[in-house]
């Protein structure tokens, strides 16, 4: 939410407000506000004019009421517009004579007494009184609704606290044993064969996993390969082996409920449909713009660790997410974890591939595959993801918001042709029984 933006607005308009520290140098929290008395905003245009719309951030904000109300068109900012209002709003706005700025207030924050604007940063926020609040609508609708609150038939509790939160991500598991081993092996300019099997062999139910997925019909050995060194030499290769047994290794620290609209069992699914369509993506593409097939398939594995971290730290609240996004399914993810936890899962996965030295492409993807203007060295993982969620989606595979339309431009990006795309996602899609066996592994 563009704190910022609301900051410059506020001072415009000469709207008291005052601003809180939320927490001290040692990162200790200082203060917490309900979702209800937080102003969440969206900002919107038309063809002459801005519109800014402010409602409760516990509230779902409705586009289409608003336009029904105003008897307009409007449609949200792109967020590259947004980011630059937010940095130059005087003068893209307020030096700007041809165009308006309009701000509208949904009538359920007419019901506190005091208001908050929680900064991006999270450092601090603003607090105004609702009547200095309504300076801004002096000219325009006043007591429209045009948000709706987010309920379910269940209680969510209270949004977990920035102690909690701290306290337990710093109480995670230390990194997997074998998984460490792995990262160092990853790091060689050239690894063996008997290095590998040295660290797998160790874990004999890891082993089994291996054998069973290069026996898969993925690869049409139908159970001849016998032992980890034919799976590594005959089948899979280093860089396969080494990725999958990690994704093993950290995937086997947490433990969350199997079933539910984001339990282990859904999590793996889709993270093993979209593992396998990175590498098989990444292989249509030209070979000398092509990402690491390899490390494609990790990030695929990996990208939603996130959830499986949740799961694993809150176990009473990752039962009423999961409660609540069956009752409420056309709640996003993102914002129903807001509302439970406080933080994404995006969020989380950061933190923890970081506090596990993960590799950078993979922390990458982790804490930017939803964020369309990212530019970064490691931007074609993030794009083959994107496309990827959009195909899955329509099959219930994909977590987060995701557009219904494959994007076209990605693809001349990544200068794959649409025809083999869609071949090779059929393809996939159609292992269903595969898919099967291997989330069971994944979820044992």
């Amino acid at each position: 939410m563009p704190s910022e933006l609301l900051k410059t607005i506020f001072q415009h308009h000469h709207v008291v407000f005052r601003s809180i520290e939320l927490s001290n140098p040692t990162g200790q929290r200082l203060v917490e506000f309900s979702k209800n008395s937080q102003i969440d905003c969206s900002i919107l245009s038309d063809e002459t004019d801005f519109f800014i719309a402010l409602n409760p951030a516990n509230y779902k904000f409705n586009l289409s009421r608003l336009n029904k109300v105003l008897g307009k068109k409007l449609s949200c900012l792109e967020s590259k517009k947004a980011l630059e209002l937010n940095s130059n709003f005087q003068n893209e706005i307020i030096g700007n004579s041809k165009k308006n700025i309009h701000i509208f207030i949904d009538e359920a924050l007419e019901y506190h007494d005091e208001l908050y604007v929680v900064d991006d940063s999270a450092e601090h926020a603003y607090a105004i009184e609702v009547k200095q609040l309504q300076k801004l609508s002096t000219h325009e609708l006043i007591g429209i609704s045009f948000s709706e609150e987010v309920k379910s038939n269940m209680d969510i509790k209270e949004t977990l606290s920035f102690k909690e939160r701290v306290k337990a991500l710093h109480s995670l598991p230390p990194m997997p044993e074998t998984a460490a081993q792995i990262l160092k092996l990853r790091s060689l300019p050239e690894v063996k064969i008997e290095q590998i099997v040295n660290v797998v062999e160790k874990d004999p139910v890891l082993v089994a996993q291996i054998v069973s997925y290069a026996n898969s019909a993925f690869f049409g050995q139908a159970g001849s390969v016998k032992s980890l060194k034919d799976a590594i030499f005959r089948v899979l290769g280093v860089d396969a082996v080494m990725n999958i047994t990690l994704a093993l290794s950290v995937g086997s620290t947490f433990r969350i409920p199997q079933t539910g609209v984001v339990g282990s069992h859904a999590i793996w699914k889709s993270s093993i449909y979209t593992a396998s369509l990175m590498q098989r993506f990444s292989m249509l593409m030209p070979w000398g713009e092509r990402p690491n097939p390899g490390t494609a398939y990790l990030v695929g594995l990996l990208h939603d660790v996130g959830l499986l971290v949740l799961g694993h730290l809150f176990s009473s609240e990752y039962n009423d997410l999961n409660i609540f996004l069956e009752k409420n399914k056309d709640v996003s993810l993102f914002q129903a974890e807001k509302d439970v936890f406080g933080i994404t899962h995006i969020e989380v996965g950061k933190m923890v591939m970081r506090m596990w030295n993960m590799p950078e492409e993979l922390i990458e993807v982790a804490s930017h595959y939803t964020d369309k203007n990212y530019s970064n060295e490691h931007v074609k993982y993030i794009q083959l993801l994107t496309i990827i969620k959009t195909i899955l989606a329509p099959h219930g595979l994909a977590f987060g918001d995701t557009s219904e339309d494959l994007p076209l431009n990605l693809l001349d990006s990544l200068n794959l042709d649409e025809e083999e795309v869609i071949i090779a996602a059929d393809e996939v899609l159609q292992e269903g029984e595969i898919i099967k066996k291997l989330v069971k592994q994944m979820c044992t």
